[in-house]
């Protein structure tokens, strides 16, 4: 994605690169901020329209709209009010179920489908041609062409988002959320720097200098559980700290090879140390069962000082811990490594898509061209703004041909942050559309200096892209993978918690060959190779 190219539009004029981390700074002192966009990412391009359409769509048409999130239906916000005013379309919001749950599979042998699925088709069982074929989902070529033309338009000219985003039959699936550059990476260790300061330490690099650091926590700050996390980043989606011994969970490529980073001797050796840590009381003894909402209590509290989390994870925490300690001070600190001064092999960073919060629609659905406008829209110069940005005028205002962030996000009158603020007037992540880089002002500088601490590593050449196993294969990966998944989840907890030896890992990886690892691997790299011949 580092040379996608910007989307050629009569309004780039609006959206123009500034400073960044100064304004992100500046925002702290509730003057106005001005936006600003990346120059790696593609930006939507005009409205395009057709002969016989044009937005607001007539008809009053509602649409059924199905996320892939449990956290039950959303309240409406302003942003979902403009968006039935801009499109005249509203949304039935059904709640969530993600592509994994039980739920999910249930909901599909109903036959009682919303109109848009917005999920992970990439993990449908034999894979989004699959879905299609079985009559649950459409194919969209022949409907992009008709009713989707800024998708199109966007496709045409970013050949390398159109690779992305279909299978290597060519069929097109879903409407995809495509992060800018920036947007990329969002999260990575987060750490006490007063407690750090106190005790006359500098922020860890290394596994070594993470050790002493929570040995010094625990014993010097009374930390009951000097680092916390949820069991998602002792996983495949930040490597945690596994990727100080220069492996991750799952799949990754090395060197053109696609690895499963579980049959790796180096994790053997991440859950030797992970055991000992544990052992030690270094790690939150409830780290298995912990949720986001306790993970946050702890770390804004003298419980924790280290975690995992998201940027402005660490506004969250400051604004917590400073009402009741005005020195407390959370920073991001870099991946860890295992020998100081080199680069981390692996942090945390996604494809540019994916797969998770694209918008396919159902092959039952009755509104098919509602549908396809509704998300079209998103793809268009005006509904980019509006996703990014928020509503003009209430937002932000435009200042001599600039986009400026109004006091409602910079200086709250409630006190919200500025990502709370936007959370309810634009998607700027997590919703089908292609991304622009809002750079929200942040209150606290450590806020805006955290991605480029946490984008300092190797993990792109190690990235695996969206591949498309057939549907053939897609049936043996799935077969292969529920049992494996499980198994490494078991071992994994077995062995950190002590409840087995860290050498019953052996045994482990020995079961994962006997449930067909080795043939998965096959099917993931012919997959790999066919995605790089599109």
């Amino acid at each position: 994605m580092g040379t996608m190219k910007f989307i050629k539009s009569k309004f780039t004029r609006i959206i123009m690169v500034l400073l960044s981390a100064a304004l992100l700074a500046a925002g702290c002192d509730g003057a106005n901020s001005v936006l600003n966009n990346s120059e790696t990412a593609p930006e939507p391009v005009s409205n395009e329209k057709t002969a016989e359409f044009t937005y607001p769509m007539p008809g009053n048409i509602e649409l059924t709209f199905m996320n892939e999130s449990l956290t039950g239906i959303p309240e409406i916000a302003p942003i979902d009010e403009e968006y039935e005013k801009r499109t005249g379309i509203s949304i039935k919001h059904l709640g969530g179920t993600p592509m994994t749950d039980q739920k999910f599979s249930l909901l599909l042998a109903t036959g009682e489908l919303p109109d848009i699925f917005l999920n992970t088709w990439l993990q449908y069982p034999g894979g989004p041609e699959k879905a299609v074929e079985q009559g649950y989902i459409l194919k969209l070529n022949d409907y992009i062409d008709k009713y989707a033309p800024n998708l199109k338009r966007t496709l045409e000219e970013n050949p390398d988002i159109d690779k992305m985003i279909k299978t290597d039959n060519g069929t097109y699936y879903a409407f995809p959320f495509i992060r800018s550059e920036a947007g990329r990476v969002y999260g990575g260790p987060i750490i006490r720097k007063d407690w750090l300061d106190e005790l006359g330490l500098e922020i860890p690099e290394t596994i070594d200098e993470w050790y002493t650091v929570l040995k010094a926590f625990k014993e010097k700050k009374n930390a009951a559980a000097p680092v916390t996390f949820r069991t998602l980043f002792l996983g495949e989606r930040t490597g945690g700290f596994a990727g100080a011994f220069g492996v991750m969970g799952n799949y990754y490529v090395n060197d053109g090879k696609v690895v499963y980073g579980y049959l790796e001797p180096e994790y053997k050796e991440y859950l030797k140390t992970m055991n000992q840590w544990y052992k030690e009381g270094l790690i939150d003894k409830d780290f298995a069962a912990i949720d986001a909402v306790t993970v946050d209590k702890k770390m804004s509290s003298s419980v924790s000082g280290a975690t995992f989390g998201w940027q402005f994870y660490i506004e969250k925490y400051n604004a917590a811990a400073q009402e009741t300690d005005p020195n407390a001070s959370y920073v991001a600190a870099p991946y860890p490594t295992r020998v100081k001064g080199t680069k981390p092999e692996f942090g945390q960073l996604d494809n540019a898509y994916a797969g998770t919060s694209s918008a396919a629609i159902s092959a039952k659905s009755e509104h098919i061209e509602a549908a396809m406008r509704w998300l079209d829209y998103a793809y268009s110069e005006e509904g980019s703004m509006l996703n990014s940005f928020g509503i003009e005028g209430v937002t932000y205002e435009i200042q001599n041909g600039t986009p400026v962030y109004t006091d409602l996000v910079v200086n709250n009158p409630e006190g919200l942050s500025s990502d709370q603020v936007m959370m309810q007037y634009s998607h700027g992540t997590n919703f089908p559309m292609i991304q622009r880089d809002n750079n929200l002002p942040a209150k606290y500088s450590q806020t805006a200096e955290a991605l480029d601490i946490w984008r300092n590593t190797n993990h792109e050449q190690h990235l695996l892209p969206a591949i498309t196993p057939t549907a053939e294969e897609a049936d043996e990966m799935a077969s292969i993978m529920n049992d494996i998944n499980a198994l490494v989840k078991e071992a994994e907890l077995k062995i950190i918690l002590g409840n087995e030896p860290v050498e019953a890992y052996d045994k482990y990886v020995e079961q994962m060959k006997d449930l067909g690892i080795e043939r998965a691997l096959e099917i993931q790299q012919a997959a790999y190779e066919r995605y790089l011949n599109r």
